[in-house]
């Protein structure tokens, strides 16, 4: 379902209804087009912000974007690591529909093919974009497979060699036809810089779409634990960090450690969550690398108004997933429990519109969104609303963002390898693969942090076979039997725990990394 722009965008898409393809197929753009500036953080819960609560955390710059902005309050990741996320948000389909189920494992780089892009054959927002005229660039993390060549539709491509983050300040960087080290800089600051040369330098005769990727607060281990190597650092040494949850490590962590069969990898990633838990270090560590994020936002906006660009550009704020960081005994993704988990505490995301002079300043809006409507919402905002990313479950929320619809369906669904789960505006609602783990269900009016698993409560009942039909029609739509995990189907490029599905579905049951045919539009 798409909802029509209203009344009140008209103005801002006149310029796109009237143009016209060239020879080549691709249609020109006019000069005054609405340009868009997506800026996406890595691992980075709303939960970490001040303007979404949190007291410990500085981020002026975030808390100003939103007071010239909308604040989503509801946003959610469609699944808890960034590959997977990321494919989303280019392409509008799930994680069953796209393939990529899993961060697509570094260790794996030289085995994928040299020109492999996970999403390539789908439409995605950068080449559709492009093909009406915007300039594309991507500055940023990429890992949606091999960075060495622009993808996707990007026309400027400026990334590093890997998807994790090993270190902050010593990396390979891919610039276009280049590559070269960056060892003297933190990376997010080497990103923003490259983002604001690009906005003193983009030509002014079309619109653009820079797509920043920063690779921070990045939670993950080595570079969240203990000490952190940054300006911000000792200023958070010491502080009680009251948002922090303290409670005991998750009694899953322990049982996983004891299991002789867990792979190596796995067992240090649970020893390092184990080594986070309670670590004031490590909590100085997360919220000083969050400020320089605040720090790399509030650079480039100042650089698009140096540059005369602020009242002519869509400016978005987000992340790809949050991360724990004491929550349920846990830090880290949500694959650290064994099967997977859908806390929320690492599924809400921020998200902020903001357009000077025609979006909303400083409103909230509560209504569920997923990282799939979010295609949509951009090319309808944009003046392309009759584009449509082929089998998504996107919808435009750009009615929602005005504030001249209230008519929308307050329900997302996400998904984690074995775990899918649906949250409505009273409940979360989880199930496993059969054999692999029970169900779950949360009563969210009443238990926001998810304690208590209610799937047993005989009052739920009702509830609880109302929302697993839900589930079980919306994955029925939205999953391709090729990368449909329940129903023996692949991933593209790792899973968490590939023995799993192998006991499920048979030794031969391997994951995938062809090049496709590229996506063209007709």
């Amino acid at each position: 379902m798409k909802w029509t722009t209203s009344i009140f965008f008209l103005w801002l898409t006149a310029t796109a209804n009237g143009q016209q393809l060239n020879g080549g197929g691709e249609e020109v753009g006019a000069p005054d087009q609405i340009n868009l500036l997506f800026i996406l953080a890595d691992n980075q819960p709303a939960s970490l912000l001040g303007v979404y609560g949190n007291p410990d955390i500085r981020t002026p710059n975030i808390d100003q974007l939103a007071a010239e902005g909308t604040r989503f309050t509801s946003a959610f990741a469609v699944n808890g690591m960034c590959s997977p996320t990321r494919a989303t948000l280019m392409t509008g389909l799930m994680p069953s529909q796209h393939g990529v189920h899993n961060w697509l494992d570094d260790a794996k780089l030289r085995e994928w093919p040299q020109d492999w892009s996970a999403v390539r054959e789908f439409r995605t927002l950068p080449l559709t974009l492009g093909n009406r005229g915007y300039q594309t660039a991507l500055i940023g993390k990429w890992h949606l497979g091999q960075p060495w060549q622009a993808s996707i539709g990007y026309q400027h491509w400026l990334t590093f060699s890997y998807g994790h983050t090993l270190d902050f300040w010593d990396n390979t960087i891919i610039d276009n036809e280049q590559t070269y080290p960056v060892n003297d800089q933190h990376i997010v600051d080497f990103f923003a810089d490259q983002a604001v040369e690009y906005l003193r330098n983009v030509k002014s005769e079309q619109p653009f779409y820079l797509q920043l990727n920063l690779d921070g607060p990045y939670l993950n281990p080595p570079t969240n634990t203990g000490p952190a190597r940054n300006r911000h650092y000792e200023s958070y040494l010491g502080s009680d960090f009251e948002s922090f949850p303290r409670v005991p490590v998750n009694p899953n962590l322990i049982e996983q450690l004891l299991d002789p069969e867990l792979p190596e990898f796995l067992r240090g990633m649970k020893l390092q969550s184990i080594l986070h838990h309670n670590d004031p270090e490590s909590m100085a560590n997360v919220a000083s690398q969050n400020t320089i994020v605040d720090d790399a936002v509030g650079r480039v906006m100042a650089a698009l108004r140096e540059a005369g660009l602020d009242q002519n550009t869509l400016v978005i704020y987000s992340a790809d997933q949050g991360n724990f960081y004491g929550q349920h005994g846990l830090w880290h993704h949500t694959t650290a429990t064994s099967p997977s988990n859908l806390y929320e505490a690492a599924l809400n995301i921020p998200l902020i519109v903001r357009h000077l002079g025609s979006t909303p300043a400083g409103e909230t809006r509560d209504v569920l969104i997923g990282q799939y409507d979010l295609p949509a919402t951009i090319l309808d905002y944009l003046g392309f609303g009759e584009v449509e990313f082929e089998g998504s479950p996107g919808r435009s929320f750009v009615g929602v963002l005005s504030g001249t619809s209230t008519d929308w369906l307050d329900e997302v669904y996400y998904e984690q390898e074995e775990t899918r789960g649906v949250r409505t505006r009273d409940y979360a609602y989880w199930k496993r693969i059969d054999g692999v783990g029970g169900r779950e269900l949360y009563d969210m009016q009443r238990d926001l942090g998810q304690h208590k698993n209610l799937i047993g409560d005989p009052q739920y009942r009702e509830v609880v076979a109302r929302l697993d039909e839900r589930l079980t029609i919306f994955f029925g739509r939205y999953s391709t039997p090729k990368y449909d995990l329940w129903a023996g189907g692949t991933a593209k490029g790792s899973v968490s725990r590939p023995g799993r599905f192998q006991d499920l579905y048979g030794e031969d049951w391997q994951t995938v990394s062809e090049s496709l045919p590229p996506f063209e539009e007709h």
